[in-house]
């Protein structure tokens, strides 16, 4: 079988064909998926043992780009990130992280064109959703994972959470609290991350079935906790929420604030940090949603790994990590 071959059955042309199998290009998901099924059909291996030979004596350079820098639930995405690169190592893996505190398109591209300039053989990045940035990613000649979220441009894969689904099931936890009605403020931590807007337009799927529950607009608080203490303090000096909807990090700062108010106000939020675990576990927070931040970081990794060691393709473009919704007595397992 050759990629000749493959190209006829798939109906498109070799070059296609060979975009597909380096992870490179722009592809149409339908069209993707049909080669990949081909070559699954076929069993073709293109040069197995041959570019083994070559591969066993390179080394691989993945470059990784986060905007973790102040946010907790990234501890947990670089130790998973962490612990399959050191699980290659002895395959030739070369890991250089950038961290990036806050939500900046200039910083990440920078960011970019340094790992550019150290020669990366493939790249890891949690994309800002702007013009800039696809323009940026769509050029570059390496594979590229996106991480935690994503974004519209030519990747090998997305690593992260169906943030639709996450916002839905917060806001099917909303209606169940507010089972009278009631008002719902949201905060998240940037309308240009793909992730904090997905999360919020589930949400609102949900709760519009709730002719009784008003949701205010979303406020954003750039994942920081003390920027999300002053929003929410300055929210409930001139509002009084039913239930605040946390929908991305700053939650610490912004509990502080409700606390401080000595309201009585819901809390339903995601992840589970350290803090999370905390004001859950004490009844502040109603209930949280995970998204396995772990498996992000070492599924991340090992597809792009996969690629570049072997041009093996995963079977998804979509990889998506597990939501579980998780109470005060929850156990942890």
């Amino acid at each position: 079988m050759t990629v000749k071959e493959i190209a006829e059955l798939a109906g498109t042309s070799r070059g296609t064909v060979d975009r597909v199998l380096h992870g490179r290009g722009n592809v149409r998901p339908e069209l993707r998926s049909k080669i990949l099924k081909v070559i699954e059909e076929t069993h073709y291996k293109p040069n197995q043992l041959a570019r083994a030979l070559i591969n066993s004596r390179k080394k691989f350079h993945i470059g990784v780009v986060l905007h973790s820098v102040g946010n907790p639930f990234f501890e947990d995405v670089l130790k998973g990130i962490r612990y399959r690169a050191a699980k290659f190592e002895s395959h030739g893996i070369e890991l250089t992280v950038k961290e990036i505190k806050g939500f900046s398109a200039r910083e990440q591209i920078d960011a970019i064109n340094e790992l550019k300039n150290e020669q990366i053989d493939g790249l890891v990045i949690m994309p800002i959703d702007v013009a800039e940035i696809r323009r940026v990613l769509s050029s570059l000649a390496i594979p590229v994972v996106t991480l935690n979220t994503d974004i519209e441009v030519p990747k090998v894969a997305f690593v992260g959470c169906d943030y639709v689904n996450s916002g839905m099931i917060c806001g099917d936890l909303a209606k169940l609290i507010l089972c009278n009605g009631g008002t719902v403020a949201i905060v998240i931590g940037n309308a240009t991350i793909a992730g904090h807007t997905e999360r919020v337009k589930g949400f609102l799927a949900s709760v519009g079935e709730a002719e009784a529950i008003r949701v205010m607009t979303p406020i954003e608080n750039e994942d920081d906790d003390d920027i999300s203490y002053r929003k929410v303090k300055e929210l409930l000096q001139e509002t009084a929420p039913d239930l605040i909807y946390f929908g991305a990090a700053g939650i610490e700062g912004g509990i502080r604030a409700v606390l401080e108010c000595g309201r009585r106000i819901h809390i339903v939020t995601v992840d589970y940090t350290d803090t999370v675990k905390r004001y859950l576990k004490s009844g502040v927070i109603a209930a949280t949603v995970t998204q396995q931040p772990f498996v992000q970081g070492d599924e991340a990794i090992n597809i792009l790994f996969n690629v570049l060691a072997d041009d093996r393709q995963p079977r998804d473009i979509n990889n998506y990590t597990r939501n579980q919704v998780l109470l005060r007595n929850s156990k942890e397992y």
